[in-house]
């Protein structure tokens, strides 16, 4: 039942963690006693608007999942949920990157961190303040009445398939591995300053063409994704052992830069040598905290999906490694 497993789905989101399974097994074995009933008392199966009634009798999934929640005081257990997520949405996309971004930064600027602490604190407690002031309010002025009330079990999002693969998530990632290709056989010269020469460091041109090769790798998995989207254990397991060796190679290039290293050599007529070996390791500092972190966390994630993959079972699923994996 389409509409029972979209409704089971949007509430085990709202549940904890550790309860999630046990929960939306005995809610399922519940609703589906219900909808047997029904159906033996009329003598046929259910249409889909009288399941519409059943779930709607039930009750909206925020708040059927509320119940399973410990109680709360200040913000009451029916928004709870929703102001859980807010916060954390906020640690994720903003105040952790800027923590981490922030350490970089000063490490790298003698290890002082007075400065950063004081203003960072302050944009937390204001943040947390914010918030819950809003939520309170609303607990109190009972708005959430017509928020939980004006709902249809036909608006909760359709169950995705974990192992199908969008297809513009394929195009656009065999779009970047052709212009990442061009770019490293230097076809594309991104970006081409004036009076300015680039080539590869000793470092890094011993890995051109292992790198080569995992970049035409990752174009075909991602060109045979854009016309077969959907996931199987063999082609899990080609791209897991590929993700895992572009993780070694990006492993080995964090290496070069933390042992202070660069990625290239820079010439040019009009640069002092002071200058030129500042470029250079801005140039290898920008490419590792950009691009190098963001690649190992990347492949780290799609590795361990695509082994769950490649061994039958079901990928991870959470938000956060979806925006990771892409898939």
């Amino acid at each position: 039942m389409e509409l029972l497993d979209r409704y089971l789905k949007a509430v085990k989101f709202w549940l904890p963690n550790e309860q999630k399974q046990d929960i939306i097994a005995e809610l399922s074995e519940d609703i589906r006693s219900q909808i047997e009933d029904k159906a033996s008392e009329l003598g046929r199966s259910l249409s889909d608007a009288e399941v519409e009634a059943i779930l709607k009798k039930g009750g909206p999934p925020m708040l059927v999942a509320q119940r399973y929640l410990p109680q709360r005081y200040l913000i009451g257990p029916a928004l709870f949920p929703m102001y859980w997520f807010v916060l954390k949405l906020g640690w994720l996309f903003f105040f952790g990157p800027w923590l981490i971004l922030g350490i970089g930064v000063n490490l790298f600027a003698g290890g002082h961190f007075q400065g950063l602490m004081e203003p960072f604190l302050r944009a937390v407690l204001i943040n947390f303040a914010a918030i819950t002031g809003v939520f309170a309010l609303i607990e109190r002025s009972h708005a959430k009445a017509g928020l939980m009330t004006a709902w249809s079990p036909r608006k909760v999002p359709a169950v995705r398939d974990p192992n199908r693969v969008p297809r513009s998530s394929s195009i656009s990632e065999l779009a970047w591995y052709i212009m990442l290709a061009l770019w490293w056989v230097n076809v594309l010269r991104i970006p081409a300053i004036p009076g300015v020469s680039m080539a590869m460091a000793p470092a890094l041109s011993r890995l051109y063409w292992p790198i080569l090769v995992l970049i035409l790798c990752q174009e075909i998995i991602a060109g045979v994704n854009a016309f077969r989207p959907q996931w199987n254990p063999r082609r899990a397991a080609v791209r897991g052992i590929v993700d895992a060796a572009s993780l070694v190679v990006v492993g080995y290039l964090l290496g070069i830069w933390l042992s202070g290293g660069t990625f290239v050599a820079v010439t040019s007529a009009n640069l002092s040598p002071a200058q030129l070996a500042v470029a250079q390791r801005g140039i290898t500092h920008g490419w590792s905290v950009v691009l190098l972190i963001w690649a190992a966390a990347s492949y780290a994630a799609r590795t361990v999906q695509d082994a769950r993959r490649a061994a039958s079972k079901p990928p991870v699923r959470n938000w956060a490694l979806r925006l990771l994996v892409g898939d």
